[in-house]
């Protein structure tokens, strides 16, 4: 891969000093893959021990301002992990629940489904609803379908893109998953809202981003900081990526976010 990789001495200084120079970091964190080992079962899938207790740590820091960015149900999410000072962003950002506001934020909501592409969706629905080789799982706004074979995922992937081509729906692929959930909205749209919230409550101007991430979907925040700083937790897939850093696995991020805190 022909990246840079960001835990090397020269590269993590010059992480340092952008983060010197910045008001606050708004650190932006995807979950499966990045701070948990990737599990087939995703409620198996924990974050490292060690990964737990330095986010802890870093959302007391004056610094930072954490954000939790998955696919995942918002309140799956937060189960899954329990801060107490950071944001939440559930299914890609379309539920956003923020530390300092009262309620969860639905920034997407007001867009309209067609007749027709509320058709093509419950015909999927219902189709994988009794699948045994398929786990669906319905969102409530959208499905993700979990697939134990790569090779029927990609075949499903094609005919999901055919039939949702020019609808009000769109098709993600990610590890042995395909989503299919409202268009227009992505986890990039999703850090600029994010970032314009923190930006606005707090008065500040000056901020350092930085995204970490593993998967395709990441792809879409890792194209909205090109200001900011872009991390690739490499996987079995090894992207092509858009990111300029890479780390090798979870247990990397936790290294580097000790770095961030602080610690050896």
């Amino acid at each position: 891969m022909n990246k840079k990789y960001i835990l090397d001495v020269n590269n993590l200084d010059l992480l340092k000093r952008k983060i010197s120079k910045a008001e606050r970091t708004l650190l932006f964190l995807d979950y499966d893959g990045t701070l948990a080992p990737f599990k087939a079962d995703p409620l198996s899938a924990f974050a490292l021990p060690e990964t737990e207790k330095i986010l802890k740590k870093l959302e007391k820091s004056t610094n930072y301002y954490i954000s939790l960015v998955s696919g995942r149900k918002l309140k799956e999410l937060k189960k899954m992990i329990n801060l107490s000072h950071s944001n939440y962003a559930g299914s890609h950002g379309l539920e956003i629940d923020m530390f300092f506001t009262k309620e969860v934020i639905y920034p997407h909501q007001n867009q309209k489904i067609d007749v027709l592409s509320k058709k093509k969706y419950q015909t999927i629905k219902e189709r994988f609803l009794k699948s045994e080789s398929v786990e669906l799982e319905d969102k409530g706004f959208g499905l993700a379908l979990h697939f134990n074979s790569e090779e029927k995922q990609s075949e499903e992937e094609k005919k999901f893109k055919a039939l949702f081509e020019n609808t009000a729906y769109q098709v993600l692929s990610g590890r042995k998953i395909l989503e299919i959930r409202p268009a227009g909205w992505d986890k990039g749209k999703a850090i600029n809202y994010i970032s314009d919230q923190i930006k606005a409550h707090f008065n500040l101007d000056n901020v350092l981003r930085i995204y970490i991430g593993d998967d395709r979907t990441d792809e879409d925040a890792f194209k909205a900081l090109e200001d900011g700083v872009t991390v690739y937790v490499q996987n079995e897939d090894d992207l092509n990526t858009e990111a300029e850093f890479y780390l090798e696995d979870p247990a990397d991020t936790a290294k580097l976010l000790k770095k961030l805190a602080g610690e050896s």
